[in-house]
């Protein structure tokens, strides 16, 4: 199989109309994305897609993510490269079908597809689960992923959601990542995935686990640096994550546009371990 590459920009947190940019950040965002898809247009290969890996817009209307898709639809005539998108925490998915498709859709349904290439198959799910930080793939989602890994098992197949899986890198954010991550891995371990691709946590990971690589993206909107536990720094900063891959052996190369700057925010956070079993029961019944 012949080397393809795919660009994965993720947490663009592109302001609502008339909002401040989100956690204090200084430099438009939209002029950091914009950045991004500059530096993609300079690449010497044309991937083959471009994949946004959720929180779009940050907590924005219809007419918000109608304006994103006509922005992309400019971006995928200019590249000519197919762009996908997924669904974040801070997305809101009842504005999201309105204004990105038109569409009106009643409690919280998920948005998760498969995109199949005569060379690989690719997945995107909804980690999103009632809006809160913490990620969740629903049963039916699961179920069908299992279900369609089964059909096709000589062709590899990427995977990506918004939530990461927790690894050696990722031991202090499990209070925030994918809670049923190991749901996952069970399901993909044996089968033809190959890599796991997310974002959320706003900082650049790669981990081996269990034979399947998972991969973190910086955001292009602003980094945020976890070092202390206890005390999360938000600084500008913009970058995206370039996979490579051959059907064999898969790279990622983490693009940095833009370094972090001075801290503009602090997040507090108290414990870093998976939450409760029960904490999404309680959501819901609140």
């Amino acid at each position: 199989m012949k080397r393809i590459q795919i660009v994965q920009l993720s947490d663009l947190h592109l302001p609502s109309q008339g909002e401040k940019f989100s956690f204090n950040q200084r430099l438009d965002p939209q002029k950091k994305l914009e950045n991004c898809f500059a530096d993609v247009s300079r690449l010497p290969e044309k991937p083959e897609m471009i994949v946004l890996s959720g929180d779009l817009i940050h907590e924005g209307t219809a007419d918000d993510y109608e304006r994103l898709r006509e922005y992309l639809f400019v971006k995928q005539e200019e590249l000519k490269t197919k762009i996908n998108v997924i669904l974040g925490n801070h997305d809101r998915i009842g504005a999201f079908y309105a204004g990105f498709y038109g569409l009106e859709v009643k409690g919280q349904e998920h948005y998760y597809y498969r995109q199949q290439t005569s060379l690989v198959d690719y997945y995107f799910l909804d980690s999103n689960y009632q809006n809160m930080e913490q990620g969740f793939l629903s049963a039916d989602q699961l179920t069908w992923l299992n279900e369609k890994l089964q059909e096709n098992t000589n062709k590899p197949s990427l995977l990506f959601l918004h939530h990461p899986v927790a690894g050696t890198s990722l031991e202090t954010m499990r209070f925030s990542i994918l809670q049923n991550d190991q749901e996952l891995l069970k399901i993909v371990q044996g089968t033809n995935v190959r890599g796991i691709f997310s974002g959320h946590i706003h900082f650049a990971t790669n981990e081996l686990l269990k034979g399947v690589l998972c991969s973190t993206a910086e955001s292009t909107a602003y980094h945020i640096d976890c070092t202390d536990l206890h005390d999360h720094l938000v600084a500008d900063g913009s970058g995206y994550n370039l996979i490579s891959f051959d059907g064999q052996n898969i790279g990622v190369e983490n693009r940095v546009l833009l370094a972090p700057q001075e801290t503009v925010m602090h997040i507090a956070v108290k414990q870093t371990d998976y939450v409760t079993a029960d904490f999404f029961d309680k959501q819901v019944h609140n």
